[in-house]
C-alpha cells in the first residue's frame, strides 16, 4: 500500500489531496484511488470578527427548569411566563394534579391553624360555652384544617399569575371556601349529632352556627389575601428561588395587610375621583350585599328559614366599614395630590 499526501494552503484555501494506491510485489499500480478534500475559509483578518459576533447558548444543567409553556410543565411553578390565562391554569391542574401534594402550603396550614383555632375559641367562650365545649371544637376543627389547608394553598399559588385577575380572585373565593366549608360544617355537624357522649358539644348547635357564618366570611377574605400576598412573593411553597423563610414572610405582612385593607377603599376612590360613579357604587354594593349574604346563609344553614337579620346587619356594617375607609382614602389622597383623573 502505497500513500502519499499533497498539502498546500492559500489566503483563502486549505486543501489537502490524498493519494492512495494499491501495489504488487514488483511495484506496479493494480488499483489507484484518489480522494481529495477541499476546504474553505474566510480571510484570516475576519476571523475574529465572526467569532465575535456569534454566541453559543449554554447548555442546560440538570438543576435548571426545563419547561418553558403551560402545556409541558408538570408543575405551574416551572411555568417561566410571567401572566397565565385562568383557563390554563384549570387546565395544567386537571392534567397534573399530583402539584397540589408535592407543593403542599405548609406555611398557610400553621397560620390557618392558629387562626381558626382563636376563632372558635373565642366565640365559643364569648358565646357561654364551657371550656370542655370549646376545647372539644378546636380539636375537631384542628386536625381536618391540617388536612385541607395544605392543598388549598397549593391550589391558591396555582393562581398568583393567572390573568385577568379578577376573574382568578372570585373563582378561589367560591372554590376554595364552598370545599374548606362542606368539610367544615360535616365534621361539626357529626361531632354534634353523634359524638357528643365522646368529645363535649353544644345542646342546641347555635354557636357552632353563629362560629360557622363568621368562619364562612374569614375564608373568603383569607384566600383573597393569601393570593394578594403570593402575588406579592410571600406564603409561596415549592416556588424555587422566589420561595422564602416563612420569617421573611411574616417580616412582610404588616405591610401586606394594610395594603390589602386598603385596596377597596382606593379603587373606590379613584373611580369617584375620574368621575365612575356608577363603578364606585356598583363596588360599594356589591361589597356590603356579598357579606350579608355570607353571613345570613352561613348562619341559616341547617335552619328552615333565612336569618333576615344577621344578613341585613351584616351588610349595613360592611357598608359603614367601607364608607369610613373610602372618605378615609379620599382624604389621604387629596392631601398627598394623588388624583386619578389628572393621572
Amino acid at each position: 500500500m502505497l500513500l502519499t499526501k499533497t498539502h498546500f494552503e492559500s489566503e483563502r484555501f486549505h486543501n489537502t489531496i490524498l493519494t492512495r494506491a494499491l501495489k504488487d510485489e514488483n511495484g506496479q499500480i493494480l488499483m489507484p484511488c484518489v480522494s481529495i478534500n477541499v476546504f474553505v475559509f474566510l480571510p484570516k483578518v475576519k476571523m475574529p470578527e465572526m467569532m465575535e459576533s456569534e454566541t453559543v447558548p449554554p447548555m442546560p444543567t440538570s438543576d435548571e427548569a426545563i419547561h418553558h409553556t403551560i402545556d409541558d410543565a408538570y408543575d405551574i411553578e416551572e411555568v417561566w411566563e410571567k401572566e397565565i390565562v385562568v383557563g390554563d391554569v384549570f387546565r395544567n391542574l386537571v392534567h397534573h394534579p399530583a402539584q397540589l401534594i408535592t407543593r403542599w402550603n405548609w406555611k398557610s396550614v400553621v397560620l390557618a391553624s392558629i387562626i381558626r383555632g382563636l376563632i372558635y375559641l373565642t366565640i365559643y367562650l364569648v358565646s357561654g360555652e364551657s371550656w370542655t365545649v370549646t376545647l372539644s371544637a378546636v380539636l375537631v376543627e384542628i386536625p381536618f384544617r391540617i388536612l385541607t389547608t395544605g392543598v388549598a394553598g397549593a391550589l391558591v399559588q396555582s393562581f398568583r399569575k393567572a390573568k385577568p385577575i379578577w376573574f382568578a380572585n372570585i373563582i378561589v373565593s367560591i372554590m376554595l371556601p364552598a370545599f374548606s366549608h362542606t368539610v367544615e360544617f360535616t365534621a361539626h355537624y357529626a361531632h354534634e349529632r353523634f359524638f357528643y357522649d365522646v368529645l363535649a358539644a353544644t345542646k342546641d348547635g347555635v354557636t357552632r352556627q353563629r362560629t360557622f357564618a363568621i368562619s364562612v366570611l374569614f375564608s373568603v377574605v383569607s384566600v383573597l389575601f393569601n393570593l394578594y400576598a403570593m402575588r406579592k412573593g410571600a406564603l409561596l411553597v415549592g416556588a424555587g428561588e422566589a420561595t422564602q423563610s416563612l420569617k421573611k414572610d411574616m417580616t412582610q405582612m404588616p405591610r401586606l395587610v394594610s395594603e390589602f385593607v386598603i385596596v377597596l377603599p382606593v379603587l373606590i376612590s379613584r373611580f369617584i375621583e375620574s368621575g365612575k360613579l356608577h363603578y364606585a357604587l356598583g363596588v360599594f354594593t356589591s361589597f356590603g350585599i356579598m357579606v350579608g349574604v355570607i353571613l345570613g346563609g352561613g348562619r341559616s344553614i341547617g335552619e328552615d328559614h333565612l336569618k333576615w337579620d344577621w344578613a341585613w346587619r351584616s351588610a349595613l356594617g360592611a357598608w359603614s366599614l367601607l364608607l369610613f375607609g373610602t372618605v378615609l382614602a379620599l382624604v389621604v389622597r387629596r392631601m398627598l395630590g394623588h388624583n386619578a383623573r389628572s393621572n
